[in-house]
């Protein structure tokens, strides 16, 4: 499981590239030799576009080993056989981010004040004012219009809706988008409408909510299978029903959370807490895969809301697990003949080796072969993917030149 990255990732540019070349070394391993790659598109196992092919440099001069640096800049030089290969550039995987809001009665009070259960504006009173659900309305749909949101999938569904003492149990009754995931920014209208729509009204049933959010990923799973999923719980409170036989609570949340995160596909669960007496959350997210919740507490809400969905943004896309382009024309992929480059914020490279499992993970430039069920992917260790996550870093692939291992590994 990937650790939590630090909010140095907000905004990053993260360059990936895969580079395919013609070395005639053979490796140690049975699965096939490399076959030399032309300017051909390749499409990789989970959707990640690889783009069109340009040739490396096979200049004499540069750093020698496989994730050097040439004359224009960040880009595999080569190794010291004369091992270049085949540039290609790449996108991120595609990430399609599934919002469960939370229109409970306590997002009626304002930012300060209101605990957990409190009621400030109970329905159908009107002219409320100073309600939280305003700032983070507004801060959302900042998020969904932001041209750096563009291309992610988001849909929306919310809990909380029902009066206070008939809150539906059955997570099938959160299993249903207020509006299905579609690509941003076209989608985003639709969103922000839905968003606009509600009042806040009942009471809290967490662990349903988390449950019915996975099961609605699971089934839109089937239909984008190439995209990173994710749970975004926007929530004000701890998991309560009061008047209501759900019985939800913190422990319950977070067992729903690492299943879903343990599930086919895994499904992160990042938790935005606005709100007081809110630390319990933290609890979610780390059993969902993402550490810790963002928790806003007082201040600029709206700003604070705004900065915490652009920090989860930018965690969610930056892939750490990427999938090896396979080469075009049905050729063999020889394992032994894929490294991998990297040049971290500062321009400088960063040397990288492979090691045969997440045990053996020692430092940044680490690198380790995960099978999966669309494939084997090339997945970092959590020292190489905080390079990698910080702004101005670049990665790339190698494929055909011999595999660099760990010195230390035996």
């Amino acid at each position: 499981m990937l650790s939590h990255r630090s909010l140095l990732a907000v905004g990053a540019a993260l360059s990936i590239a895969a580079a395919c070349g013609g070395s005639s070394k053979s490796g140690d391993d049975d699965e096939g030799g490399a076959e030399s790659v032309s300017g051909n598109n390749a499409v990789g196992s989970n959707g990640v576009n690889i783009g069109n092919a340009s040739s490396g440099s096979s200049g004499s001069g540069g750093p020698t080993g496989v994730g050097g640096t040439n004359a224009d800049g960040c880009a595999p030089a080569p190794d010291d056989e004369g091992c270049v290969g085949t540039a290609y550039e790449g996108e991120n995987i595609p990430l399609d981010i599934f919002i469960m809001f939370d229109q409970s009665c306590s997002m009626s009070c304002p930012i300060e004040q209101g605990g957990p259960g409190q009621c400030c504006c109970q329905p159908p009173a009107t002219g409320c004012s100073n309600q939280r659900i305003d700032p983070v309305r507004s801060a959302v749909n900042q998020f969904l219009e932001d041209p750096l949101s563009a291309g992610i999938g988001a849909g929306i569904g919310f809990f909380g809706y029902y009066t206070v003492g008939d809150t539906s149990c059955d997570p099938a009754d959160y299993a249903r988008a207020a509006v299905p995931i579609a690509q941003l920014p076209g989608n985003a209208s639709q969103v922000a409408a839905a968003l606009n729509a509600v009042l806040p009204t009942g009471e809290t049933p967490t662990d349903m909510a988390i449950q019915g959010a996975c099961d609605y990923l699971n089934a839109y799973h089937d239909e984008r299978p190439g995209s990173k999923k994710v749970i975004l719980l926007v929530t004000d409170g701890v998991p309560e029903t009061p008047q209501s036989d759900c019985d939800p609570s913190v422990e319950g949340a977070a067992r729903v959370a690492q299943e879903c995160l343990n599930g086919n596909p895994n499904i992160e669960t990042y938790v935005l807490g606005v709100g007081q007496a809110l630390d319990s959350l933290n609890a979610i997210a780390e059993a969902g895969g993402t550490e810790r919740a963002y928790l806003v507490e007082s201040g600029d809400v709206a700003g604070s809301v705004l900065e915490a969905l652009n920090a989860i943004r930018a965690d969610a896309s930056i892939p750490c697990s990427l999938p090896i382009p396979p080469p075009p024309n049905g050729g063999a992929l020889d394992y032994n003949k894929v490294n991998l480059g990297i040049c971290n914020a500062a321009g400088d490279t960063v040397a990288t080796s492979y090691v045969p499992s997440a045990d053996d993970c020692q430092g940044a430039g680490n690198w380790y072969y995960e099978d999966t069920a669309s494939g084997r992917n090339i997945t970092l260790c959590d020292a190489t993917c905080d390079t990698v996550t910080a702004a101005g870093a670049k990665l790339f692939f190698n494929v055909g030149c011999t595999r660099v291992d760990d010195p230390d590994i035996e």
